[in-house]
């Protein structure tokens, strides 16, 4: 069982750079920076002994934060040394961990990987210590006060003084856990990758096999959308610019003809800091009267503040079973074919090249049914119908290859035909990767001539070339 531990959120920086707007203020997926940050602690285990909160004491934060101490630092004009100074001082444990405010993209698992080391650890980027996300001993304080009383507030110093261990961060997802906001552009880049996912998965190049490696998925999630408290619509989309996609949705449903008849647009902030904001509130203007019943869009009802990922595979398995282990083994050769063979048969597609296609073939790369349509859905649909009226499901000995992107919808419409290989000539999206890991099915991505991503599944891939 881990020690004891206490936490501390430093938030107390002039935010000179960001043109005078204080960070611990920013709005972020529909919550107050700091208090994003701050919920990131109730999931750090163990369950802390203490949390603190450092600021400047100028800051309007609220008087009073539930389970939170409010700490100003002790001296003005040094930094973040002297935030950590007042934590430690205060500090009943023999480990502080702390986190920056301005550190958005760091998420909780890291910071509980850094809670395992023991009393004290530092995350290190090349030569540069990253001091702001880090666990401190309780032991280090007097070399703290030590190093301000000689006029040196550097904490890449302190650390350097220290004995404190330190961990190599070596990838670039790592990487970017580290982005900070110091200037309004910063807020700008970090928010262009907001919400990506990292992932594990095995490339596959000729002549090379398949390699493990790490990469990044753009990201998929639900938004509920509710007008007056009233569910009305959920939508697959990647999170960002809600409140855009909720007045574009309500106006092109006739909901409402301008700006002028919505009062206000807000999210319902999640209770894991972790997920988008994934419920959009929308009030419409006093005397607007409009019929709920006639949005076209499919309804779902959440009791809850917030629907996500996790709820939304959950109500797939209520639906559909996962797909057996093993049973398929498709070859490296055959599956770089599938393109080509696609291409070949894509009549309409040569004739307009404005449709998406769905294939359905068999290990052997042998072309079982080819559809067309305008949208990516639909295609899917006839080829799974074609398999229906044919009497010939489950597909449990059958390969589908998409078009275009994998999304969450095209997993579940595959898995509800059993069908276990799933590959795409372009990217999946964060949630049908974890719909293929979670059904037992292959998800390829990116499939081209020589070379293709394994997401899930990779033990049905045979590789025979060399």
């Amino acid at each position: 069982m881990s020690a004891p531990i206490s936490v501390a959120l430093i938030a107390g920086g002039k935010s000179s750079r960001f043109g005078g707007e204080d960070k611990a203020f920013l709005k972020w997926r529909g919550q107050p920076l700091f208090a994003f940050q701050l919920a990131k602690f109730a999931q750090i285990d163990p369950e802390p002994a203490e949390v603190f909160l450092s600021t400047n004491g100028s800051q309007p934060f609220p008087d009073f934060l539930e389970g939170v101490t409010i700490l100003a630092d002790e001296e003005s004009d040094i930094g973040p040394i002297g935030g950590l100074l007042a934590c430690l001082e205060k500090c009943e444990t023999d480990r502080l961990l702390v986190l920056a405010v301005d550190l958005p993209n760091l998420p909780t698992d890291f910071l509980n990987r850094l809670v395992e080391f023991g009393n004290g650890v530092v995350p290190k980027i090349g030569d540069r210590f990253e001091p702001l996300a880090a666990v401190y001993p309780k032991s280090i304080l007097s070399l703290v006060r030590e190093q301000i009383a000689t006029g040196e507030f550097s904490l890449q110093k302190l650390i350097a003084k220290s004995e404190i261990e330190t961990v190599p961060i070596e990838t670039e997802t790592e990487e970017a856990f580290f982005a900070n906001l110091n200037r309004p552009e910063d807020l700008e880049t970090i928010q262009q990758g907001l919400f990506d996912k990292p992932t594990l998965l095995e490339r596959f190049r000729a002549g090379r096999g398949l390699i493990k490696s790490e990469d990044v998925v753009a990201a998929e999630e639900p938004l509920e959308l509710r007008i007056d408290d009233r569910s009305v619509a959920v939508m697959m989309r990647t999170p960002g610019h809600d409140d855009e996609l909720a007045a574009g949705f309500l106006l092109t449903e006739g909901v409402v003809e301008s700006g002028d008849e919505l009062f206000e647009i807000s999210a319902c902030p999640d209770v894991d800091p972790d997920q988008a904001g994934n419920t959009i509130r929308a009030k419409l203007a006093p005397g607007h009267a409009v019929d709920l019943e006639s949005l076209t869009r499919h309804v779902f009802t959440s009791s809850s503040c917030g629907v996500c990922g996790k709820a939304t595979i959950e109500s797939v398995f209520q639906q559909f079973k996962p797909v057996a282990a093993g049973g398929i083994s498709v070859s490296d050769e055959v599956i770089l074919s599938l393109p080509k063979t696609l291409r070949k048969a894509q009549e309409t597609f040569d004739r307009t090249g404005g449709l998406h296609a769905s294939a359905i073939f068999d290990p052997t790369g042998e072309l079982r049914w080819l559809r067309e349509d305008v949208g990516r859905h639909n295609a899917l649909d006839k080829v799974i119908g074609r398999a229906v009226l044919d009497g010939n499901l489950p597909l449990s000995d059958s390969i589908l290859l998409v078009s275009g992107r994998i999304s969450f919808e095209l997993m579940q419409k595959s898995l509800a035909a059993g069908i276990p290989f799933v590959a795409g000539i372009s990217a999946p999206s964060s949630l049908a990767v974890e719909v293929a890991k979670e059904s037992g099915q292959t998800l390829i991505g990116f499939l081209r001539d020589k070379s293709f991503n394994v997401y899930a599944g990779a033990e049905r891939v045979k590789v025979v070339s060399k």
